[in-house]
């Protein structure tokens, strides 16, 4: 018998003003997992989340999250049912510092759980702890996204999601925090992760999903995408 998704997201229809942007876009997380949402620019990706989030109310779907109906919740009571969220552009304050940002978000998850604190954060961030008193808006892009990231954490969330985590990145700087990310999937948070690295997706991943002109093309483990790849790959590229 399969647990109940952390997570079930059934027949998104979103627009934008006239704009039908989501046609019925379905996808679920069970606990523990984690979920690629893949699809070219402009194909829903970012519309699902907010629309998921709350950020967008969609004119026809619904949202469960820990069995219950959060589709009516406005977003910050989502976000504390255990929802922890990286955009992109990782929204930064430009009057706080780093030390300020993870101090404003530091609370305990679900049942008082705090397996995230402020001293695990900057353990795994380093670089954080070198620019405490730094404004975030004068970080790097890679340290921006650190901090994003590690702000999220700290509530202590059930699920974290990522969108273009690595978007506009150096090399070297996305391979750090794909490896951040793989170190938080290993800790038992579900996450929903948005980009186009298939390679990198593919391994980090259970379950990936594809989106084309707002629509699921592709539900399916890790096996069923590699036997897919040529497939998705079309429709994956520009």
């Amino acid at each position: 018998m399969q647990a109940q998704p952390l997570l079930a997201v059934r027949g998104l229809h979103s627009f934008y003003g006239e704009s039908h942007v989501l046609h019925g876009v379905d996808l679920t997380i069970q606990p523990g997992q984690a979920l690629s949402l893949m699809g070219r620019n402009g194909m829903g990706k970012t519309t699902t989340l907010k629309s998921l989030l709350g950020l967008l109310q969609p004119r026809s779907g619904s949202v469960e999250f820990l069995g219950r109906d959060v589709g009516k919740l406005p977003t910050w009571k989502r976000m504390r049912e255990g929802i922890a969220y990286v955009p992109e552009g990782r929204g930064m304050f430009h009057n706080l510092t780093v030390k300020e940002h993870l101090q404003m978000a530091a609370r305990p998850g679900i049942g008082g759980k705090l397996e995230w604190d402020y001293d695990r954060v900057l353990a795994t961030f380093p670089r954080l702890a070198e620019r405490l008193t730094n404004l975030g808006t004068q970080l790097s892009g890679g340290e921006q996204q650190m901090l994003a990231i590690g702000r999220a954490l700290l509530t202590n969330p059930e699920l974290l999601i990522l969108d273009e985590a690595t978007e506009g990145l150096a090399p070297l700087i996305r391979k750090e925090i794909w490896e951040v990310i793989a170190h938080v999937r290993a800790s038992g948070i579900s996450t929903l992760i948005v980009d186009k690295n298939i390679e990198v997706l593919k391994n980090l991943c259970d379950r990936h999903v594809v989106l084309v002109k707002g629509q699921v093309v592709f539900d399916g483990d890790t096996q069923d995408l590699q036997d897919n790849l040529s497939q998705i790959e079309c429709w994956l590229s520009v």
